[in-house]
């Protein structure tokens, strides 16, 4: 059977008549899959199926919906910023224990995140000259995939502009733009992801230096672009424009730890939007995501249709529910049993492709939302447990001991933050975060017998020179989810030897 665009499902519109355990029902009946209103086990369990697939499917394009939400439609989240606008976390000082807006954040950099709406034209992204630091613009879709990667490690140092093209468009592209730096996207909706190297969080010269950057770096409707003499208007010049996209009364209440709260009435919802929303086109070519597509369409979900988990019937919603949670802990169960084991620590360094391995886009879905596609970005690798097998918390005391002559092989930068088990900062005396290779360069670490050791405990050290190296833990559950930007190979594959985290006896 031909598979129908989106594109070419919303123009057809109306109610679609579905089908499930083989019989032919409307949609406002999808949970009624036989005559006499009761459900065989056989049925139940295809509807736990399609609901299980439907998670690894949908938990990336769900977060997207949600956090694309917050920034720009929830005019009350301390993250609004309106739509083709950047937001600075902390007014641009460095990350600390009160951002919870995206999971598994990182301190080590200076970050600016925003939304594209393509909808009406392309954007121009202009990004200044940087030449003393590690910096990258990079643009995500719906689906975890990033159509743009640049920066000093991909495209060199001198200041570049770049045009963001929406899916199908055909019209005028400006000849100023090289073609390295026309972006063809494939969706009308992006994430916009802006990282500059912070050296020194506790040094405010440094701070007012990647603000000045930040300041530099501007996103610019094309119109407005030409208009301004071919370049970019500050942020500060421009209106706050709003998203307009449907939403739910229960958003208002997933815009922190989402993954945590959502129940399955949220999921499916929020995939249902998904599938109707004219700016994110589905992948026309993906013969699995047409699979799950028809799966879908069976219990109500699909473009042109409009799900209602109320008008369900109970059955269908327990089966639905079941499948959501199991979906939920294959992806937990993933993280530790799927993924490369390098030492203990589980890396995320994606070779595949996000089109068709869902499991592994769920899982950074749920633990690193926004994380790279690929490893040529960067490399992450969460560790639950210490070395004895036993799950991290911030009761025990732990040693992290890296040889000095094989510190982990990056031509960037790395670093290890810690969290609580559910992947946040947690508040401490030293506004700590994470130890990185740029402390070590800055002299800033204690180092002895060619060691360095990094003491991870609640509790501050006694010692003035282990206080040096002291990673702050949090009271209860912990996990680190340390970065490798610009990894070497022994960090994708997982053949580099990276320490394990040491329980300290006594």
């Amino acid at each position: 059977m031909d598979q129908l665009t989106r594109r070419q499902a919303l123009q057809r519109g109306g109610t679609t008549a579905l089908t499930l355990g083989g019989l032919p029902v409307t949609r406002t009946v999808a949970a009624n899959p036989d005559s006499s209103g009761s459900h065989g086990n056989g049925t139940d369990i295809r509807i736990a199926s399609i609901a299980e697939d439907a998670y690894l499917y949908g938990l990336q394009q769900a977060v997207f919906y949600e956090t694309r939400f917050n920034y720009t439609q929830k005019k009350n989240s301390d993250v609004f910023v309106g739509v083709n606008r950047l937001y600075f976390p902390n007014e641009g000082r460095p990350i600390t224990a009160d951002f919870t807006a995206i999971v598994s954040p990182n301190a080590t950099t200076l970050y600016a995140m925003g939304f594209l709406d393509l909808q009406d034209e392309p954007v121009v992204v202009e990004m200044p000259e940087v030449t003393d630091r590690y910096f990258s613009l990079q643009l995500m879709n719906q689906y975890g995939i990033f159509p743009l990667y640049a920066g000093n490690q991909f495209n060199g140092t001198d200041a570049r502009s770049y045009l963001i093209l929406p899916d199908g468009y055909d019209g005028e592209i400006p000849g100023d733009f090289a073609a390295t730096d026309v972006v063809q996207t494939g969706t009308k909706t992006l994430l916009t992801l802006v990282r500059y190297a912070l050296k020194d969080p506790t040094d405010d010269s440094e701070i007012a230096r990647v603000n000045a950057l930040q300041d530099q770096t501007t996103i610019t409707p094309l119109g407005k672009w030409l208009e301004n003499g071919h370049s970019g208007v500050p942020r500060a010049a421009q209106p706050v424009v709003a998203g307009d996209y449907e939403t739910f009364l229960r958003m208002e209440e997933l815009t922190t730890r989402q993954v945590e709260n959502q129940t399955a009435a949220d999921f499916f919802t929020f995939l249902d939007l998904v599938l109707n929303d004219p700016s994110m086109p589905l992948i026309d070519d993906s013969r699995k995501e047409a699979a799950m597509l028809d799966r879908l369409e069976r219990v109500g979900i699909a473009p042109g249709l409009e799900f209602d988990w109320s008008a369900l019937d109970t059955d269908v919603q327990e089966a639905l529910t079941r499948g959501f949670q199991n979906g939920f802990n294959r992806v937990r169960t993933a993280i530790s049993e799927e993924l490369i084991d390098m030492n203990g620590w589980n890396l995320i360094a994606p070779t595949g492709d996000f089109r068709i391995d869902w499991l592994t886009r769920a899982v950074m879905a749920d633990f690193g939302w926004a994380g790279p596609d690929s490893p040529k970005s960067h490399a992450a690798a969460f560790r639950f447990t210490d070395a004895a097998g036993e799950q991290l918390d911030g009761s025990t005391r732990y040693t992290i001991t890296f040889d000095l002559d094989d510190l982990p092989p990056v031509t960037e930068f790395w670093s290890i933050p810690i969290y609580d088990a559910q992947g946040y900062f947690v508040e401490n005396e030293l506004d700590r975060y994470s130890i990185n290779s740029f402390m070590l360069e800055a002299g800033q670490l204690h180092t002895d017998a060619n060691e360095l050791v990094i003491y991870v405990q609640n509790e501050k050290p006694d010692d003035p020179e282990t206080v040096m190296n002291w990673l702050p833990a949090p009271e209860g559950g912990m996990r680190f989810a340390a970065r490798f930007y610009g990894p070497r190979w022994s960090l994708v594959d997982g053949s580099y030897d990276m320490p394990g985290v040491v329980p300290v006896e006594g």
